[in-house]
């Protein structure tokens, strides 16, 4: 008497519901499984991030194996080939969503986790292309998505790429002056010339940044007016940091009387370097005196040296004490003119 062959299971029947259940079951067991071993070691590594990247994968890794367990269940069930096809159709559309899920939430957590580093840091400038850089990832992964999903559906997606490029063409010329402005500011900000809180000057502009923004650079003049800058400017000009010098000039002429002796003049120009190296703000490796000659009948003496601070509310008063001081010595030597007085 044959064997009696018993018929495969369905989806109709509760033996293959039943199946598919186990299946995606067993796809959910196995994940939390894997999750658990990646859990314990971002718990021993030191880096926060390890964890924060953990937390946002783990439902879409449990979804992931919930599918994937269900398509395995389908191997042991009996299914119409148009109806597997579909299935597997629908399968792979979900497994799509659910990549695109779970890139979505690594960019938010890559994001947030970027903005609060570049804080920390000090570079809050930095930190203000980070949200246009998660826009652009959650755009490009949200058309992918779409393409991915037309393509399933037999839609041929050539076509609607070069239309899509023609379109993005158009795009880029018509906010060609805004690309060139956020480019403009991606580079300052990387090149990093300037901070918020630098005191420069930007071609004719000097002052003091206090914003470097996606469109524009704001600078505060000493005038206390606020001036945009377009980025595409900035990255273009010629920047000069002020706030990054290590020191500020000490420069002085000073006019003698043309028939100065000669031993006069060389005791007074050892006297003026003498009073520039006692100054505490003058470095004096850098102190100089110099007889420059003569200029229009006068005879011109010129005294520089670099300062040991950078900041010009300190150094003014300095420079006008070693000034006074120097025009004193020249005048008790009998040297400067007869109309010259401190």
């Amino acid at each position: 008497m044959p064997l009696e062959v018993a018929p495969p299971h369905t989806l109709s029947d509760l033996d293959g519901l039943l199946s598919v259940g186990i299946g995606s079951l067993a796809g959910v067991v196995i994940a939390r499984a894997v999750l658990g071993i990646v859990r314990r070691l971002a718990s021993t590594s030191t880096n926060p991030v390890h964890e924060a990247f953990v937390r946002s994968a783990s439902p879409p890794l449990l979804l992931l194996g919930f599918l994937l367990g269900a398509r395995a269940s389908l191997r042991w069930i009996a299914v119409e080939p148009t109806l597997r096809d579909d299935l597997y159709t629908g399968l792979r559309v979900a497994l799509v969503l659910l990549v695109a899920w779970g890139v979505l939430r690594a960019a938010s957590t890559a994001g947030e986790l970027a903005r609060s580093a570049f804080h920390a840091r000090g570079r809050a400038s930095v930190a203000l292309f980070v949200p246009v850089a998660v826009r652009v990832v959650r755009w490009l992964t949200i058309g992918l998505v779409v393409l991915s999903i037309l393509s399933e559906a037999g839609v041929n997606v050539t076509h609607l790429l070069a239309g899509l490029g023609i379109g993005g063409i158009a795009m880029a010329l018509a906010a060609q002056k805004t690309l060139e402005n956020l480019f403009g500011g991606l580079s300052v900000v990387l090149d990093q010339p300037l901070r918020p809180g630098d005191s420069c000057r930007i071609g004719s502009v000097k002052g003091v940044v206090e914003e470097i923004g996606l469109r524009s650079t704001r600078v505060r003049t000493a005038e206390q007016t606020l001036i945009s800058l377009p980025n595409a400017t900035v990255a273009n000009a010629e920047i000069e940091n002020l706030s990054a010098r290590t020191g500020l000039r000490y420069q002085m002429v000073l006019p003698m009387r043309p028939d100065a002796p000669a031993d006069a003049l060389e005791a007074c120009t050892y006297e003026l370097a003498d009073l520039m190296k006692a100054e505490p703000l003058l470095t004096a490796a850098s102190v100089a005196v110099q007889v420059k000659g003569w200029n229009a009948g006068i005879l011109e003496v010129e005294c520089t040296a670099t300062s040991t601070s950078i900041k010009g509310s300190e150094f003014a008063p300095a420079r006008e004490r070693l000034t006074v001081a120097l025009l004193r010595a020249i005048e008790a030597r009998g040297l400067n003119l007869p109309n010259m007085s401190t």
